[in-house]
């Protein structure tokens, strides 16, 4: 049994989500992680769960440098969905740009729990795993 029921990554590097996909996979994370290669994307695919009343996922990782929409962008429209439909989600960016001012904006969205830099390492699954666990 898996930690989580469904996980997203948002991200256009697809080295990223595919090894990000793996340690997820290692770790029993999800039992279900979707894949959008960038922000529109994202939104679209998410609002039309919403509509056919499928459950958000319970994490998002969010990569903030995509094109067409980027994650802060995603970020802005995210929040404005109803609130009981996406208040039990965590978000996580994911961004190789070490950046103590993207990680002080970050802690503006009430649904961002972290920033995390690029890659996604066993540790920092073993402790989102721990926090829900423990928690």
């Amino acid at each position: 049994m898996s930690v989580f029921t469904s996980c997203c990554i948002i991200d256009d590097d697809e080295f990223f989500s595919v090894s990000g996909k793996n340690i997820l996979k290692q770790h029993n994370f999800s039992d279900n992680i979707l894949y959008y290669t960038g922000g529109q994307e994202a939104l679209d695919g998410l609002i039309g769960l919403l509509v056919e009343n499928i459950t958000l996922p319970d994490v998002i990782f969010l990569d903030l440098n995509m094109p067409n929409r980027d994650g802060w962008s995603f970020l802005e429209e995210f929040e404005q969905l109803p609130e009981d439909k996406i208040e039990h989600i965590q978000i996580y960016i994911t961004s190789s740009f070490i950046s103590p001012t993207y990680m002080e904006k970050a802690k503006n969205y009430k649904l961002v729990k972290d920033y995390i830099v690029k890659p996604l390492t066993e540790s920092t699954v073993k402790k989102i795993i721990d926090a829900k666990e423990n928690g």
